[in-house]
Protein backbone atom coordinates (compact mmCIF):
# COMPACT_ATOMS: atom_id res chain seq x y z
CA UNK A 1 0.00 0.00 0.00
CA UNK A 2 1.14 3.26 -0.84
CA UNK A 3 -0.73 5.89 1.55
CA UNK A 4 -0.66 5.32 5.30
CA UNK A 5 -3.45 5.12 7.56
CA UNK A 6 -3.13 8.65 8.98
CA UNK A 7 -3.44 9.73 5.06
CA UNK A 8 -6.63 7.66 3.89
CA UNK A 9 -7.70 9.14 7.36
CA UNK A 10 -7.23 12.88 6.42
CA UNK A 11 -8.43 12.18 2.61
CA UNK A 12 -11.81 11.17 4.45
CA UNK A 13 -12.02 13.93 6.91
CA UNK A 14 -11.03 16.49 4.43
CA UNK A 15 -12.52 15.43 1.38
CA UNK A 16 -9.38 15.48 -0.31
CA UNK A 17 -5.24 14.56 -0.32
CA UNK A 18 -2.27 16.25 -1.55
CA UNK A 19 0.19 13.13 -2.31
CA UNK A 20 3.85 14.81 -2.47
CA UNK A 21 6.14 13.61 -4.69
CA UNK A 22 4.00 10.52 -6.46
CA UNK A 23 4.91 10.96 -9.72
CA UNK A 24 8.99 10.25 -9.78
CA UNK A 25 10.90 13.63 -10.95
CA UNK A 26 11.96 12.07 -14.47
CA UNK A 27 8.72 11.01 -15.79
CA UNK A 28 6.84 14.24 -14.61
CA UNK A 29 9.72 16.41 -16.23
CA UNK A 30 9.18 13.97 -19.54
CA UNK A 31 5.54 15.20 -18.89
CA UNK A 32 6.04 18.76 -18.67
CA UNK A 33 8.19 19.04 -22.04
CA UNK A 34 5.89 16.82 -23.60
CA UNK A 35 3.37 19.86 -22.97
CA UNK A 36 5.17 22.98 -23.65
CA UNK A 37 5.92 20.60 -27.22
CA UNK A 38 1.81 20.27 -27.71
CA UNK A 39 1.17 23.84 -26.70
CA UNK A 40 3.58 24.72 -29.33
CA UNK A 41 5.11 27.35 -27.05
CA UNK A 42 8.61 27.79 -25.35
CA UNK A 43 9.32 27.35 -21.81
CA UNK A 44 11.78 30.27 -22.04
CA UNK A 45 10.37 32.66 -24.32
CA UNK A 46 7.33 34.15 -22.21
CA UNK A 47 6.04 36.04 -25.68
CA UNK A 48 4.92 33.40 -27.18
CA UNK A 49 2.72 31.64 -24.62
CA UNK A 50 -0.03 33.59 -25.85
CA UNK A 51 0.21 31.67 -28.70
CA UNK A 52 -0.72 28.26 -26.92
CA UNK A 53 -2.54 25.67 -29.10
CA UNK A 54 -5.77 25.31 -26.80
CA UNK A 55 -6.55 22.49 -29.34
CA UNK A 56 -4.60 19.76 -26.99
CA UNK A 57 -7.47 19.81 -24.07
CA UNK A 58 -7.86 16.33 -24.37
CA UNK A 59 -4.29 14.89 -24.77
CA UNK A 60 -3.18 11.58 -25.67
CA UNK A 61 -0.05 10.88 -24.93
CA UNK A 62 2.50 8.20 -23.96
CA UNK A 63 4.94 10.78 -21.38
CA UNK A 64 1.23 11.54 -20.10
CA UNK A 65 -0.38 8.68 -19.48
CA UNK A 66 3.39 7.53 -17.95
CA UNK A 67 2.54 9.81 -15.14
CA UNK A 68 -0.15 6.82 -13.93
CA UNK A 69 2.13 5.08 -12.44
CA UNK A 70 1.60 1.70 -10.15
CA UNK A 71 2.05 3.88 -7.28
CA UNK A 72 -0.57 6.71 -8.72
CA UNK A 73 -2.80 4.09 -9.54
CA UNK A 74 -2.18 2.10 -6.08
CA UNK A 75 -2.72 5.40 -3.98
CA UNK A 76 -6.37 5.95 -6.48
CA UNK A 77 -7.36 2.40 -5.81
CA UNK A 78 -6.85 3.12 -1.75
CA UNK A 79 -8.93 6.26 -1.76
CA UNK A 80 -11.47 5.06 -4.45
CA UNK A 81 -15.31 4.64 -3.10
CA UNK A 82 -16.13 0.80 -3.10
CA UNK A 83 -14.38 -2.31 -3.78
CA UNK A 84 -11.09 -2.23 -5.23
CA UNK A 85 -11.20 -3.06 -9.15
CA UNK A 86 -8.05 -2.98 -10.81
CA UNK A 87 -9.54 -2.66 -14.42
CA UNK A 88 -11.31 0.73 -13.31
CA UNK A 89 -7.76 1.87 -11.91
CA UNK A 90 -6.20 1.60 -15.23
CA UNK A 91 -4.40 3.89 -16.91
CA UNK A 92 -6.51 6.04 -19.23
CA UNK A 93 -5.48 7.58 -22.90
CA UNK A 94 -7.41 10.38 -22.22
CA UNK A 95 -7.15 13.36 -19.52
CA UNK A 96 -7.56 16.74 -19.13
CA UNK A 97 -4.69 18.79 -19.56
CA UNK A 98 -5.15 22.06 -17.63
CA UNK A 99 -2.24 24.86 -18.01
CA UNK A 100 -2.94 28.09 -16.85
CA UNK A 101 -0.81 30.79 -18.00
CA UNK A 102 0.37 34.17 -16.03
CA UNK A 103 -2.24 37.21 -16.97
CA UNK A 104 -1.89 40.43 -15.11
CA UNK A 105 -4.44 41.70 -12.08
CA UNK A 106 -5.31 40.85 -8.55
CA UNK A 107 -5.25 37.24 -7.76
CA UNK A 108 -8.32 35.51 -7.04
CA UNK A 109 -9.83 32.02 -7.63
CA UNK A 110 -13.02 31.38 -9.61
CA UNK A 111 -15.34 29.99 -6.85
CA UNK A 112 -16.57 26.85 -5.18
CA UNK A 113 -17.69 24.16 -7.49
CA UNK A 114 -18.37 20.64 -7.70
CA UNK A 115 -17.53 18.86 -10.61
CA UNK A 116 -20.04 17.71 -13.27
CA UNK A 117 -22.36 19.94 -12.16
CA UNK A 118 -23.17 21.10 -15.63
CA UNK A 119 -27.17 20.59 -16.43
CA UNK A 120 -26.16 19.22 -19.62
CA UNK A 121 -23.89 16.52 -18.12
CA UNK A 122 -26.51 14.80 -16.96
CA UNK A 123 -24.56 12.83 -13.94
CA UNK A 124 -26.42 12.01 -11.49
CA UNK A 125 -25.60 12.86 -7.53
CA UNK A 126 -26.42 9.02 -6.29
CA UNK A 127 -24.82 6.68 -6.74
CA UNK A 128 -21.25 9.00 -6.81
CA UNK A 129 -20.78 10.75 -10.51
CA UNK A 130 -16.96 9.28 -10.63
CA UNK A 131 -15.00 7.51 -7.61
CA UNK A 132 -12.19 9.81 -7.77
CA UNK A 133 -10.57 12.44 -9.69
CA UNK A 134 -6.67 13.44 -9.31
CA UNK A 135 -5.01 16.14 -10.46
CA UNK A 136 -1.21 15.52 -11.20
CA UNK A 137 1.26 18.67 -10.91
CA UNK A 138 3.77 18.67 -13.81
CA UNK A 139 6.17 21.07 -12.29
CA UNK A 140 6.07 23.41 -8.91
CA UNK A 141 3.21 26.10 -8.34
CA UNK A 142 3.78 29.37 -6.33
CA UNK A 143 1.57 30.94 -4.34
CA UNK A 144 -1.39 32.98 -6.48
CA UNK A 145 0.61 30.83 -9.88
CA UNK A 146 -3.03 28.99 -10.71
CA UNK A 147 -3.35 26.61 -7.30
CA UNK A 148 -5.75 24.89 -6.67
CA UNK A 149 -8.47 26.29 -4.47
CA UNK A 150 -9.92 23.32 -1.88
CA UNK A 151 -12.98 23.77 1.00
CA UNK A 152 -11.75 21.21 3.47
CA UNK A 153 -14.44 19.15 4.46
CA UNK A 154 -17.19 20.55 2.40
CA UNK A 155 -17.99 17.02 0.82
CA UNK A 156 -19.39 15.99 4.35
CA UNK A 157 -21.78 19.49 4.02
CA UNK A 158 -22.41 18.92 0.48
CA UNK A 159 -23.67 15.20 0.89
CA UNK A 160 -25.78 16.06 3.61
CA UNK A 161 -27.35 18.66 1.68
CA UNK A 162 -27.47 15.91 -0.69
CA UNK A 163 -29.30 13.63 1.29
CA UNK A 164 -32.19 16.27 2.86
CA UNK A 165 -33.71 16.17 -0.56
CA UNK A 166 -32.90 13.05 -2.63
CA UNK A 167 -35.25 14.07 -5.35
CA UNK A 168 -34.63 17.95 -5.56
CA UNK A 169 -30.67 17.30 -5.70
CA UNK A 170 -31.19 14.08 -8.34
CA UNK A 171 -28.60 15.51 -10.56
CA UNK A 172 -25.41 17.24 -9.47
CA UNK A 173 -26.84 19.77 -11.63
CA UNK A 174 -29.17 20.89 -8.69
CA UNK A 175 -26.90 20.04 -6.16
CA UNK A 176 -24.32 22.53 -7.94
CA UNK A 177 -26.60 25.12 -8.37
CA UNK A 178 -27.08 25.23 -4.15
CA UNK A 179 -23.99 25.35 -2.63
CA UNK A 180 -24.56 28.86 -1.40
CA UNK A 181 -27.19 27.46 0.77
CA UNK A 182 -24.10 25.40 2.66
CA UNK A 183 -21.68 27.01 4.94
CA UNK A 184 -18.36 25.12 3.49
CA UNK A 185 -16.29 27.23 5.44
CA UNK A 186 -13.08 28.77 4.10
CA UNK A 187 -10.68 28.01 1.25
CA UNK A 188 -7.18 26.58 1.41
CA UNK A 189 -5.10 27.47 -1.67
CA UNK A 190 -2.75 24.19 -2.55
CA UNK A 191 0.60 25.26 -3.59
CA UNK A 192 1.69 21.66 -5.04
CA UNK A 193 5.64 20.69 -6.46
CA UNK A 194 6.28 19.19 -9.73
CA UNK A 195 4.80 15.55 -9.28
CA UNK A 196 2.55 15.99 -6.15
CA UNK A 197 -0.86 14.27 -7.08
CA UNK A 198 -4.16 15.50 -5.45
CA UNK A 199 -6.81 13.37 -5.01
CA UNK A 200 -10.44 14.50 -4.51
CA UNK A 201 -14.10 13.57 -3.93
CA UNK A 202 -16.76 13.63 -5.95
CA UNK A 203 -18.26 16.16 -3.69
CA UNK A 204 -15.17 18.11 -2.47
CA UNK A 205 -15.72 22.23 -3.16
CA UNK A 206 -12.51 23.44 -5.23
CA UNK A 207 -11.93 25.87 -7.84
CA UNK A 208 -8.82 26.72 -9.91
CA UNK A 209 -7.15 30.39 -9.42
CA UNK A 210 -5.64 32.99 -11.52
CA UNK A 211 -2.26 32.65 -12.04
CA UNK A 212 0.04 36.05 -11.75
CA UNK A 213 3.15 34.48 -11.15
CA UNK A 214 5.86 34.07 -13.57
CA UNK A 215 5.43 30.69 -15.19
CA UNK A 216 2.12 28.53 -16.52
CA UNK A 217 1.13 25.95 -14.22
CA UNK A 218 0.55 22.78 -15.99
CA UNK A 219 -1.42 19.94 -14.41
CA UNK A 220 -3.46 16.82 -15.67
CA UNK A 221 -6.78 15.94 -14.41
CA UNK A 222 -8.55 12.55 -15.11
CA UNK A 223 -11.06 10.94 -13.24
CA UNK A 224 -12.43 7.41 -12.48
CA UNK A 225 -15.66 6.32 -13.48
CA UNK A 226 -17.87 4.75 -11.35
CA UNK A 227 -18.72 1.95 -14.48
CA UNK A 228 -15.88 0.55 -16.33
CA UNK A 229 -17.73 0.49 -19.32
CA UNK A 230 -17.79 4.43 -19.75
CA UNK A 231 -14.12 4.54 -19.66
CA UNK A 232 -12.12 5.93 -22.55
CA UNK A 233 -8.99 4.15 -22.81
Amino acid sequence: MILSCKQIEQYLENGYLLVPGLIPSDIVECAEAKMWQELGVHSNEPETWKNANWETWSLISPEIRACYTPEFLTAAMQLGEGEPDPEIYRPRKRHSVLPIFPQEGEWRHHGAHIDHSIKSHGEKTFPFAFRLAAMAYLNDVEPHSGGTVVWPGSHRKIGALARSNPTHYEYMWSLGSDLHKVDIGEPIELTPNQGDVLFYHYLCAHSGSQNVGRRPRFAVNTKWERDVSRHDR
